[in-house]
């Protein structure tokens, strides 16, 4: 039998054990309750990972395997390891047993194959759960505290800060923020200044960078996210009454701790809770969920120069109704270096307009970051047409640009060949089950369970052949579904052209195209 275990160690924490420890008390618990049978064993492993999601690289790799039937069973050291939320364990747990996969848990002993055993395992998962909410909204009321009384509570503060760490009289130690050098902070105001005397907007000032050959800390380029974020971070401005109002205006938490009458502009800014992690990546909330108070450091950036800079943001703004057509493949076709290809215009003398595809790599860093050449946009959308066209004439020529172009399979013929062979085997187990009561002092006893123990393992095995063909005739049927919807969506589009505006059909196009990628010479379209 093939053997998995699965570990996890939240960054939050350090109280579990180590990932290394969970994946041995696992092999350890096999190895003593399985004595011979297992054949191989995996080590899955997520460390610094939370168990409220399952977006972890070791969990989607474990249920990659378990999908291609590579795992029997899956050893955990602690349900908790696995999921604590009640939803993602119960579809995982769904999952597993789909499979045909033996779940274990080590610490709780839970018995899966009775009721009460299943009922145990979800109880388990919901405390597990609060647990996990409840040590959150501990954390966060705490941080709450901290942020509301100006101390930093983030990791590695934005340049030109550093952390500094401060014992209290009472003996409670807080980080604070002060700046790393003048020349830093000196630094950053001309940063500002520059931004402001030549009416910058982001993608300008990166290309006046570049020429400057002015890099980051680390000698790259900066990047217009990067000087986003040095203009609008709130930690240099001086905490001036101006800097309270525009915060305020836009509705964010104004701290009790730190009323209006207090900012006179010594001390900088601090914001809590402007950012939150979702599946992994740190996500911008709602200003009505930041809080916002006086920090218990210098300012280096005066309030005036600070709200020039994020009123100059808004003078920068494109206007979002479309000043000319849209082309079909905006938003879906990519460069061949993987950059999602943007649109160029030039107009002509007398008033037309030339639209082209080009690589945004090649257009900010050169030639040398991508060889691929701007395209004129009528000559790609026409070769999707075209495209388009064929399947219209031909239905079958849509599985010349599917993902997989065969059909779907029909896998009744094996799944009923493998249900017949698995209630062939359910019969003989009862038979001799019969046979043992009836006999079980007899010399055949053993003969006869060690011939109902093989046939169980048999039975297992081609449980989980019919799990995958199940699975497999599932896939194929979606697989088929989808095509058939694309095919009339897109000779309903071809019959009907021109009764769709250009936003109809870039919508379209979309819809049914899954990639498109265009490499200087050919054009890649999959469905």
């Amino acid at each position: 039998m093939n053997f998995s275990a699965y570990a996890r160690k939240s960054v939050f924490s350090d109280k579990s054990d180590s990932v290394k420890n969970q994946a041995r008390m696992c092999q350890d618990y096999a190895d003593s309750h399985f004595p011979g049978k297992v054949d191989s064993f995996r080590i899955y492993q997520d460390e610094d990972y939370t168990g409220a999601n399952t977006n972890r690289p070791g969990l989607k790799k474990l249920l990659s395997d378990v999908k291609d039937g590579q795992i029997d069973v899956l050893v955990v050291y602690q349900l908790d390891r696995l999921s604590r939320n009640v939803r993602d364990f119960s579809n995982l747990y769904s999952y597993l047993e789909e499979h045909g996969v033996q779940f274990i848990s080590v610490k709780e002993n839970i018995d899966t194959t009775t009721p009460i055993g299943k009922a145990m395992m979800y109880v388990s998962v919901v405390f597990a759960q609060m647990e996990r909410e409840t040590t959150a909204s501990r954390v966060y009321d705490n941080m709450i505290g901290l942020s509301d009384s100006g101390w930093w509570v983030g990791g590695n503060p934005p340049y030109p800060y550093v952390r500094k760490n401060v014992t209290l009289p009472d003996g409670k130690k807080h980080v604070t923020l002060e700046l790393e050098s003048e020349e830093a902070a000196s630094w950053l105001q001309n940063f500002f200044q520059t931004f402001l005397d030549n009416g910058f907007s982001l993608q300008r000032y990166e290309t006046w960078l570049r020429s400057h050959g002015i890099f980051t800390r680390n000698g790259k380029f900066f990047q217009t996210t990067q000087i986003y974020k040095l203009l609008t971070m709130p930690f240099c401005v001086e905490g001036t009454a101006a800097i309270y109002d525009f915060y305020a205006a836009k509705g964010c938490i104004m701290s009790p701790g730190s009323p209006r009458e207090l900012w006179d502009g010594s001390r900088g800014v601090m914001i809590y809770g402007r950012t939150t992690e979702r599946n992994g990546k740190h996500q911008l909330v709602p200003p009505e969920k930041w809080r916002v108070c006086l920090g218990r450091h210098a300012p280096c950036v005066s309030a005036d120069t600070w709200l020039a800079a994020q009123a100059q943001f808004t003078h920068n703004v494109f206007e979002k109704k479309l000043r000319h057509s849209l082309p079909l493949l905006k938003g879906a076709l990519r460069c061949s270096c993987g950059r999602l290809m943007s649109l160029s215009r030039k107009a002509h003398v007398d008033g037309s307009v030339a639209t082209w595809y080009m690589c945004p790599r090649r257009g900010r860093f050169g030639k040398d970051a991508c060889s691929v050449r701007s395209i004129r946009t009528t000559v790609l959308d026409e070769k999707v047409l075209s495209i388009f066209s064929e399947i219209e004439q031909d239905p079958d020529a849509i599985y010349k640009y599917a993902q997989d172009p065969v059909p779907a399979v029909d896998y009744s013929a094996e799944e009923r060949k493998l249900q017949k062979r698995l209630d062939s085997i359910s019969v003989k187990i009862g038979n001799l089950t019969s046979a043992l009561a009836e006999g079980q002092d007899g010399a055949a006893a053993k003969y006869i369970l060690s011939a109902i123990q093989s046939l169980d393992e048999e039975k297992f095995s081609v449980s989980r052949k019919l799990s995958a063909v199940h699975q497999e005739s599932r896939n194929s049927i979606i697989s088929l579904r989808t095509l058939e919807e694309k095919r009339n969506e897109i000779s309903d589009f071809i019959r009907n052209i021109d009764n769709f505006n250009d936003e109809e059909r870039n919508e379209i196009a979309r819809n049914c195209i899954e990639s498109a990628v265009w490499d200087g010479e050919t054009l890649t379209i999959t469905l």
